[in-house]
């Protein structure tokens, strides 16, 4: 894999995530985020399309500033669509002594820290 294909990878993910933020109900950013989001996306999907690049060159540091983003992308896409879910699961699975909305029964045997 050389450069310019992981950074239009890169810019097709950030384009995909930026045009999720648009479209998407659970984002809740205003008008000015969703502007934001749909240049976002708008620049992504141009500098994955073409073999020129709007602002640098597949560089090192334009490659990581890339990648980050669209790392970036997937972990708010993530969190806004599955972290709850995962969460409660996590609460559930290890039994949390400090989870207050797991609906677990409460161990009789455990020491009860929530009391002070």
């Amino acid at each position: 894999m050389n450069f310019e294909l992981i950074n239009s990878v890169a810019c097709g993910l950030i384009a995909l995530w930026a045009t999720w933020c648009v479209l998407s109900g659970k984002v809740k950013d205003g008008i000015l985020g969703k502007l934001i989001y749909s240049a976002i996306a708008i620049s992504g999907y141009v500098v994955m399309t073409r073999s020129q690049n709007i602002f640098f060159g597949p560089t090192t540091a334009g490659l990581t500033l890339h990648v980050s983003l669209a790392l970036a992308g997937v972990r708010h896409i993530f969190m806004v669509t599955w972290w709850l879910r995962v969460k409660a699961w996590l609460c559930r699975t290890l039994n949390c002594e400090h989870c207050m909305g797991c609906d677990k029964p409460h161990v009789p045997d455990a020491i009860d820290r929530h009391k002070g």
